[in-house]
């Protein structure tokens, strides 16, 4: 009788080709895909963390294009206590660098305690200031930012 390395007849003889055919499988899917184009390929978020004497700003914002909307997610923190800001009203006020006010947005309120999300879309490329205006009962801060780009 001749022996072979993965003998069928034995359970480690199937167990053997049962591992072959699977790294066979994962070979062959690993050989089918193919890198993603530059259309698909998300643009890495912009963070930012800019404060007041009594806040914290931490936003993140989709590179900004003329027309297009880029979401913002800021994260508010009360330096106070450390608490995160809760029930704030938060407007984002776009000037061009004239100071003339081109848009205003409200955020809305996210899903966690502290967090805003907000829609900007600046009709026009340039260099632009935009201005954090956060209120609740506690709080009533402005932050006036410069050196967002829109392209």
């Amino acid at each position: 009788m001749q022996t072979t390395f993965l003998s069928l007849k034995t359970t480690a003889g199937r167990r053997g080709a049962w591992l072959l055919c699977f790294l066979m499988v994962v070979a062959c899917a690993a050989c089918g895909s193919s890198p993603k184009s530059e259309a698909e390929h998300e643009e890495e978020m912009i963070a930012r963390t800019e404060f007041t004497d009594r806040i914290e700003n931490f936003f993140e914002y989709e590179p900004l294009k003329a027309g297009e909307p880029s979401q913002f997610l800021i994260h508010l923190t009360d330096l106070s206590d450390g608490t995160p800001v809760e029930k704030a009203e938060v407007t984002l006020i776009s000037r061009a660098k004239s100071g003339a006010e081109v848009m205003q947005t409200k955020a809305r309120v996210g899903k966690v305690t502290g967090i805003y999300v907000a829609d900007v879309a600046i009709p026009t490329n340039g260099n632009y200031d935009i201005e954090f205006h956060v209120r609740n009962t506690k709080i009533d801060e402005r932050m006036k930012l410069t050196d967002f780009t829109v392209e």
